[in-house]
């Protein structure tokens, strides 16, 4: 008879030669003719698949049929715990069994046979009369008789390779060792092949110093995670923590101590992504952590932080670490991107960073009443401010650099970006003029904070008529920078105005000219922000490079985001 296994492979209950398949028997063609091509089609198999666990299931049918078996399975030996584990069963099953089980083990020392396999590097053939435990086995399995073959790969036994004939076929028997072991050697090369790629794909999404997850695979989290809470809400946070002072670790200890320093806070995010099982826990950048925490509310990311800040800062040389978190669930508006939950999150780390705060510091609160958030005090903020206007300007310079083959807009988002981390902004807009044209037109926006009059949107228009903001147009056309402050003598009424309707307290803006129209780079401020006075050079200064570098013939990018009016 024929039986058609779980994956729709033929097994034939004859005495047909192995790899039999077709009704008409093998015809003139020889028992050897036909094992050599069933080693082929387990090399092609191997040369096609992958993915690991993709290869060991295609190796193991393929291996079936070259055994003419009624049921192959393929485990791998644990050697920490001294057993073989069974990866995956293909074929006719037997009570209990399924295809891929998770927790299917045998002791060689309870299997006297599989002891051969694992020690003695022996295969051998068992039939269900023996009257020993091998024959128990294959009583339970409804089998007749078993081959047992090892998986030898570098000169060690990888695993095994156990395959079962049902009542009816041909007992194996001595005589069937050495093609068995020819099939071994064939799924031996799979499972090498398959290791490399299992490699290449845990360092396509592993950091090689730590172990934790990368910035790959935290994009990738983030990405379905973001989609899910656009359909169905669930609450995604993002925890950022840097590591503070690692050069002063480096410098004074030497960099093997700053990676030891590296390797132990990597210990600490794991141990506190453990507190949400779902949580993944990555190394993004040399001192740059975060824990992507998924599917509960941002009190228990707010934990998850906090215990990581706790963690560190028992270490041996802790410096501590700035954190920043940033949740769906506390936030005022909607996420719809993870760049935006990104930024949110690094402004957050920036602000703990710069108070010097031993807890993390949360996106979204203006005021230092919510958990994790540093007392606020205006005037002791304006005593401590020591922005080095150089430091600001050259690292807004390197940032263009590593830009410089993106367009115009991603260009001049970035300087809006720099500006508003530094100052610690609520929020910045992009907008843009085509040539000849008096209308001012938003590109694109990023709300850290809302303002007071917008609970749940800017409160502004997204075109404005230059003819209506002088100011406006005026540093468009001169490429100039100015600086609006709530409430002060001499403000332009129509620029005042836009902030009464937003609810800021400040804008710092900057026009530039390029080929393509003008560009203005707005920054809203509120009353936890860093005072805006003097950065008017700065900004005018990296706009004016972003516009130029980026349109320049030289750079050859392609424009994004223009909007012509």
């Amino acid at each position: 008879m024929t039986e058609t296994g779980a994956a729709g492979g033929r097994v034939d209950g004859g005495n047909g030669a192995p790899g039999d398949d077709g009704a008409n028997g093998t015809g003139g063609r020889s028992a050897d003719a036909v094992r050599l091509r069933a080693l082929l089609d387990i090399a092609k198999v191997v040369g096609a698949a992958r993915r690991f666990d993709h290869l060991i299931e295609l190796t193991a049918e393929e291996a079936r049929r070259a055994l003419d078996a009624a049921s192959v399975s393929i485990s791998r030996w644990e050697r920490e715990q001294g057993v073989l584990r069974v990866l995956v069963n293909v074929g006719m099953l037997g009570p209990d069994e399924i295809r891929f089980p998770t927790d299917e083990v045998y002791a060689p020392s309870r299997f006297p046979n599989a002891s051969l396999l694992v020690e003695g590097r022996r295969g051998y053939v068992a039939s269900r009369d023996a009257g020993d435990v091998e024959a128990e086995l294959l009583s339970w399995l409804d089998k007749d008789s078993s081959l047992g073959i090892p998986i030898v790969v570098e000169a060690r036994v990888w695993g095994a390779l156990y395959a079962t004939r049902a009542a009816g076929q041909r007992r194996f028997d001595a005589a069937d060792l050495d093609f068995a072991n020819a099939v071994a050697t064939q799924v031996a090369a799979g499972v090498v092949q398959a290791d490399h790629f299992a490699r290449i794909e845990r360092l396509a999404f592993q950091d090689p110093l730590t172990g934790l997850a990368n910035r790959r695979a935290v994009d990738e989290r983030l990405e379905a995670a973001v989609a899910e809470h656009a359909a169905t809400g669930a609450p995604v946070s993002l925890v950022l923590a840097d590591i503070n002072r690692l050069k002063q670790v480096n410098d004074s200890f030497g960099h093997g101590a700053g990676d030891r320093l590296i390797v132990a806070v990597a210990d600490a995010a794991s141990r506190a992504s453990g507190l949400e099982p779902d949580s993944l826990a990555a190394r993004i950048g040399g001192d740059e952590f975060c824990i992507v925490v998924t599917g509960v509310p941002a009190a228990r990311a707010l934990e998850v932080a906090d215990e990581l800040c706790r963690l560190v800062d028992e270490l041996p040389l802790s410096t501590g670490v700035s954190c920043g978190v940033a949740s769906t669930d506390t936030l005022p508006g909607p996420i719809e991107t993870p760049t935006r939950l990104f930024r949110l999150a690094d402004a957050a780390q920036y602000r703990a960073k710069r108070a010097g705060s031993r807890r993390p510091v949360v996106a979204g609160r203006t005021n230092g009443e919510g958990p994790g958030e540093p007392p606020t005090d205006r005037r002791s903020r304006r005593g401590r401010l020591a922005v080095d206007a150089a430091a600001v300007l050259e690292s807004g310079l390197e940032e263009l650099d590593r830009l410089r083959g993106g367009d115009t807009t991603a260009r001049v988002e970035a300087v809006a970006d720099h500006l508003l981390m530094t100052v610690d902004a609520a929020a910045w807009w992009v907008s843009r003029v085509a040539p000849g044209s008096r209308t001012l037109v938003t590109v694109s926006t990023s709300v850290h904070r809302f303002g007071q009059a917008a609970a749940d949107d800017r409160g502004l228009a997204t075109t404005y008529e230059l003819d209506d903001f002088p100011v406006t147009d005026a540093a468009l056309r001169e490429a100039d920078a100015f600086r609006i402050e709530l409430g002060q003598p001499g403000n332009d009424p129509a620029e005042e105005a836009v902030l009464v309707t937003a609810g800021y307290s400040g804008l710092l803006a900057a026009g530039a000219a390029g080929p393509d129209g003008g560009w203005l780079v707005e920054i809203y401020t509120d009353s936890i922000s860093l005072p805006i006075a003097g950065f008017e050079p700065i900004l005018r200064a990296l706009l004016a490079v972003a516009v130029s570098g980026a349109a320049s013939p030289a750079a050859g990018e392609p424009e994004r985001g223009s909007t012509q009016s």
